[in-house]
């Protein structure tokens, strides 16, 4: 077993190491010259003898490097808004090659002297920032959500080439509210006896949908909560049709049993002896079943703040049933099986209060209403 698990491992070992030779050779192929370097020089980190990685850092370093230049000449003669961008990324990659060969001894044999740029960096990014930030102030004045949201990405990308670029900061922070889908969770209305409970269940959708959501680009906020805004996007309403808590329903059923054997009845004198009499014997079983039935229907209705227009609807039912059993006999008890006489031990009991009923009813709605709410926001960040 030993012997197998050993084989097992260093055949592992030598697909791994295929596929990373594979890969930096591959990309060599492909004219990925910058992925094929950093696959090679991580290739010579785990086994600074591989030849075929080697072979593929000599090759592909050069390569890179004199194909990021004439790419950053052809950037700068362009008329690309985003050429400085470009540039930096550029100037910022072949410093990772060569950050990456110097922290590498097998590789740093093969190119001894990898070049840097962090002049040329720092130049581009100063250039680059207002490229960015300029693109982030035409997209917000466009005033649409999606604009926003790629303003935000760009007052990020200005932050990261020059940080604190301007008022950046702020741009970032009110791109990303107005990017942002604000939606408000009204209360749920219920008649005050159930108030409770129905402030319970509201406050599992507010916290399910602010702890599984996690989109960056939707917001839910209470009723107080979004007063503090200048507006919201949609309100989500809930509200429960025709519900009833505590329903009675009593059942009763009568069954009358035989025991499966016969059983001691008596005595007899037959010739002047006592001898036991047995015979097999009956008992009549009353079971008592009362059900408390608690249900309702929950509408759920997503609209639009600014027009009050719905932008989608659904009902999710739910029904709770609680019951309790008990029951009574007539005969001999020996007809009634164990499980029976400990029935006809119990007492009926209340049912839970109607507070609770209510909750009940509502877990197997909130189930429903969970990937309701989940698939909607997912397609409508």
């Amino acid at each position: 077993m030993k012997t197998c698990l050993k084989i097992l491992s260093v055949s592992l070992l030598i697909l791994s190491i295929m596929s990373s030779c594979n890969s930096g050779k591959k990309a060599l192929q492909q004219g990925n010259y910058a992925d094929a370097v950093l696959s090679a020089v991580q290739r010579l980190r785990d086994n600074p003898d591989s030849k075929k990685s080697g072979e593929t850092l000599d090759q592909a370093y050069p390569l890179a490097i004199s194909t990021f230049k004439q790419e950053i000449e052809e950037l700068l003669q362009s008329q690309d808004p985003f050429k400085y961008s470009g540039v930096a990324d550029r100037y910022e990659t072949m410093n990772r090659m060569a950050d990456e060969i110097r922290h590498c001894p097998a590789a740093l044999k093969i190119v001894s002297n990898p070049e840097t740029f962090s002049s040329e960096i720092a130049g581009a990014r100063q250039k680059a920032a207002p490229e960015a930030y300029d693109a982030g102030i035409n997209l917000l004045q466009q005033g649409t959500r999606p604009a926003a949201r790629d303003a935000y990405y760009q007052f990020l990308n200005a932050d990261k080439y020059v940080p604190g670029y301007k008022d950046v900061k702020q741009k970032i922070v009110q791109a990303k509210l107005d990017a942002t889908l604000k939606v408000v969770v009204e209360q749920v209305p219920v008649p005050g006896r159930y108030k409770l409970s129905s402030d319970f269940f509201y406050d599992q959708v507010y916290t399910l949908l602010n702890k599984t959501s996690r989109r960056e680009f939707v917001e839910f906020y209470s009723p107080e909560t979004a007063k503090q805004l200048p507006y919201v996007d949609e309100i989500l309403r809930m509200e429960f049709d025709d519900f009833v808590v505590g329903s009675t329903y009593d059942k009763d059923s009568e069954k009358e049993f035989t025991s499966k054997d016969s059983v001691k009845t008596g005595s007899a004198t037959i010739n002047g002896q006592k001898v036991d009499v047995f015979d097999r014997v009956k008992a009549k079983l009353t079971t008592h079943r009362r059900e408390v039935v608690s249900t309702g229907v929950l509408m759920v209705q997503i609209v639009e703040a600014r027009t009050n227009k719905p932008k989608a609807s659904q009902k999710f039912p739910g029904t709770f049933t609680w019951f309790s059993e008990w029951a009574g006999f007539n005969g001999d008890s020996r007809a009634l099986t164990q499980q029976q006489l400990e029935m006809c031990k119990r007492k009926p009991v209340m049912p839970p209060p109607p507070q609770d009923l209510f909750l009940e009813f509502t877990k197997p709605i909130y189930e429903q209403l969970k990937g309701f709410l989940s698939n909607y926001y997912k397609n409508n960040q």
